[in-house]
């Protein structure tokens, strides 16, 4: 897989300069597409001026979960080695697919590391399942229907605790169009949906969090 794709982490950036998938899948495969990250740890003092490659070679499940992760190279720290290897365990991937069926994939990429501030804003998200489920959503925003209630009544289980609400989130977790939406986002108004990996997303901006009631 050729060409750049540029990921932002919550203190790092990353580039990844595309992705080898291994096992010799043919045309037929379709490789696993980063949709969210953690953020690395902090580097140590003998590393916060540098910029460095890591190699990684990763699997990933039929879910999209990383359910293996090897650094090929050394940032010179093997505390901090350590430390990112437990973090990119936390990435999430769209499922790699063969003739259209979920798949576990080994797959390798280069990560290029430089330091980048956290840029964060207060979101809610409706999750859809198909395009289609999520340009009828848009449309009934924009004819006034309510984001808390098409979040019930739309979003897969397992999406819809707290409304959809998401709180204070560091954008740079997302893609990069994910983030170029959102940083266009003006508060109390909805971006257009955005492919998060298998899924479509769309996204709500507050300006305030939501104050959550303290159990009795």
């Amino acid at each position: 897989m050729s060409g750049l794709r540029i990921l932002h982490l919550a203190v790092f950036s990353v580039l990844l300069f595309g992705c080898s998938m291994f096992g010799g899948l043919g045309s037929n495969a379709v490789p696993p597409m980063l949709i969210q990250k953690t953020a690395f740890p902090p580097l140590p003092s003998n590393l916060a001026s540098k910029t460095f490659d890591l190699k990684t070679d990763l699997i990933i499940s039929r879910t999209g979960s990383v359910v293996r992760a090897e650094l090929l190279n050394s940032s010179g720290d093997p505390k901090w080695d350590s430390m990112a290897v437990r973090n990119i365990m936390n990435w999430k991937y769209s499922p790699a697919t063969l003739n259209g069926k979920p798949i576990q994939m080994r797959i390798s990429q280069v990560a290029h590391v430089i330091y980048a501030p956290p840029l964060t804003m207060i979101l809610s998200q409706i999750v859809c399942t198909t395009a289609e489920e999520a340009d009828s959503v848009f449309n009934a925003l924009q004819n006034g229907k309510s984001f808390d209630s098409l979040v019930s009544e739309i979003s897969p289980t397992g999406s819809v605790i707290n409304s959809g609400y998401l709180g204070e989130v560091d954008i740079r977790q997302y893609s990069e169009e994910i983030q170029k939406e959102l940083q266009k986002l003006q508060v109390n108004s909805y971006t257009p949906p955005l492919r998060l990996g298998i899924y479509y997303a769309i996204f709500m901006r507050h300006q305030y969090a939501r104050i959550e009631a303290l159990p009795r």
